[in-house]
């Protein structure tokens, strides 16, 4: 669960059991389901009230900068320390087998601090290409973030469909969601048959009356 400083996001026990209902089952797998929903949720709430800097809520934006920019500092330090052994072992200040110990925790300390740097770059440039690239509603995420703990957990293709059971469990985690946040409120009503439809890449019924 991410930390946002605020409640995490929790159905009510009469909300679980009707999302339960729709998924047509009580096992682990749907409780992992609707604990992943709530964790979806609550991140929806955060990205929406927060402001949004290279196409990432600003506080996460500036966390992964501070982190890039202190490994790299870390490295920088690390690079320079083989240099500083030899000197104190030139001063007879140290022994040979330090400086071998030193080589070896560098080699173990610094691949994966560039991998950390290299990761979290790639998150920003995609982040990045997002934002300039794509214009897509939050609340559009939301539902296909939703259609893919779907697919993960319950191990069925959710779809328009009313028989893959994911139509029905979508607006009972929008309605619910809605009470506490307004922005959902609305997007409940938004989500029509062809509306999701078009989320969820379904081509099945298009065509089809709603």
């Amino acid at each position: 669960m991410m930390n946002t400083g605020g409640p995490a996001f929790a159905f009510a026990p009469n909300e679980r059991a009707q999302i339960v209902a729709d998924a047509g089952r009580s096992d682990v797998a749907t409780i992992g389901f609707i604990d992943d929903v709530e964790a979806c949720l609550q991140a929806f709430d955060y990205a929406s009230i927060s402001r949004v800097s290279g196409g990432l809520p600003e506080q996460i934006a500036q966390h992964l900068s501070t982190i890039v920019h202190t490994a790299a500092q870390l490295r920088g330090a690390l690079y320079r320390l083989p240099g500083d052994v030899a000197m104190l072992i030139d001063l007879h200040l140290l022994s040979d087998g330090a400086r071998r110990r030193v080589a070896n925790d560098l080699s173990l300390l610094v691949e994966p601090l560039e991998d950390i740097a290299g990761a979290v770059s790639d998150i920003q440039h995609a982040a990045q290409g997002d934002a300039l690239t794509e214009n897509v509603r939050l609340e559009d995420r939301l539902v296909r973030a939703i259609a893919t703990i779907f697919r993960n957990r319950l191990n069925r293709k959710p779809t328009s469909e009313d028989g893959s059971g994911f139509p029905s469990t979508l607006r009972h985690v929008l309605k619910f969601a809605g009470y506490r946040m307004p922005r959902l409120a609305a997007a409940h009503a938004a989500v029509t048959p062809a509306r999701l439809r078009a989320l969820l890449g379904d081509s099945s019924r298009i065509g089809s009356r709603d």
